[in-house]
């Protein structure tokens, strides 16, 4: 088996919180524009500059001058109070005020955002809506002492199934290992990768794309916490994930819920002037493409691949991000197209683009 060659994360980030400091890192180096568009360094070093008057303005060779140094605030010149005194030094600038915290980064304010998700009751029925979302218990956890995950509607695994195919899947590792480690950390970079998008070009866009992020954790947490399921290779020796296995529970798979809520997110606002869906096209006989669809499923499986996820954890994860999308549209900060809120800018983003005929 080929062992992988780049950094591997101690705690596997990403079903959760390691990722969110890249993000923001990311999203730093974006919002300074250090990213090829100059702007400012991660850290602002103050030390001490000369007075910046030059004396003798070009009247006398300045040979030996001494410029007293300025270290922030600058004292020199020297300001004074009007009686020859010097100002204290925090009345050498005036002081201001706004009224608005405007500085909020994506992944920060989306963490925010949890508090109006978790408490939203849209019906007034003295519960949070979010409660209401439910998934069968996995196999042979908890109440379910059985050998299969059932779904409903005859979509149903049995786990010995899962785990044959599981090793079954390991001889692909070495094809997707580069792109699966990669996804543990930009998740929503492969969803740029399909129509570009950033923080600077489309950043409701973007926010909104955090958004889903943060609820996609919550909502699976609180779901891998509830079912406590193992992971493949603590049933089956022969899987040997190939990174350290997430030090949390199986079901459902965070990265399924956050790439398919990000990726319905993402749907309902890459539309046209007309309303269509600009990543969708159905083809002349019958088969309706989804490049966000296609992108969300391929993240899933990917983590199948390294043997850290079982097929109904992935299935879990999408049914999961699907339910959840109408609460997180039916919060005031998101809103619906109809609203001024976030959902309605973020579409704003996209009316100028369109997918052509085949």
């Amino acid at each position: 088996m080929t062992r992988p060659t780049g950094r591997v994360s101690t705690f596997d980030a990403r079903d959760a919180r390691d990722a969110r400091d890249a993000r923001d890192a990311r999203d730093a180096r974006d919002a300074r524009g250090t990213a090829g568009y100059g702007g400012s360094p991660s850290y602002l070093g103050l030390g001490l500059s000369p007075h910046t008057e030059h004396d003798g303005a070009g009247t006398t060779p300045i040979e030996d001058r001494w410029w007293p140094g300025n270290q922030w605030p600058a004292t020199h010149p020297v300001a004074t109070d009007g009686a020859g005194d010097p100002v204290r030094l925090h009345k050498i600038y005036k002081f201001y005020k706004s009224a608005d915290f405007r500085h909020w980064s994506p992944g920060n304010q989306a963490i925010a955002f949890l508090s109006e998700f978790a408490q939203l009751d849209s019906n007034g029925s003295g519960k949070p809506d979010w409660t209401d979302l439910s998934l069968p218990q996995p196999a042979r956890t908890g109440t379910n002492t059985t050998d299969l995950t059932d779904f409903g509607g005859g979509v149903r695994w049995r786990i010995d199934d899962e785990l044959a195919e599981l090793v079954r899947l390991i001889e692909y590792r070495h094809g997707v290992l580069d792109e699966a480690l990669q996804q543990r950390d930009t998740l929503i970079g492969y969803f740029q990768g399909i129509l570009p998008f950033s923080y600077l070009s489309h950043p409701y866009t973007f926010r909104l794309c955090h958004l889903a992020l943060a609820v996609a954790q919550f909502l699976a947490f609180h779901f891998k916490m509830k079912f406590q399921r193992p992971r493949p290779s603590q049933l089956h020796p022969g899987i040997f994930p190939p990174i350290d296995v997430p030090q949390h529970a199986a079901y459902p798979s965070a990265h399924a819920t956050e790439a398919w809520l990000v990726a319905s997110c993402l749907d309902e606002v890459m539309l046209d002037a007309a309303g269509n869906k600009i990543l969708e096209f159905t083809h002349p006989g019958g088969e309706t493409r989804n490049a966000l669809h296609d992108m969300a499923t391929r993240i899933s499986r990917n983590r199948e691949v390294l043997g850290v996820h079982y097929p109904s954890d992935s299935e879990a994860g999408k049914r999961l991000a699907r339910a959840a999308l109408p609460i997180v549209k039916a919060c005031a900060t998101v809103g619906s197209l109809a609203d001024n809120g976030l959902l309605k800018k973020a579409r704003a983003e996209w009316t100028g683009v369109s997918n052509a005929a085949m």
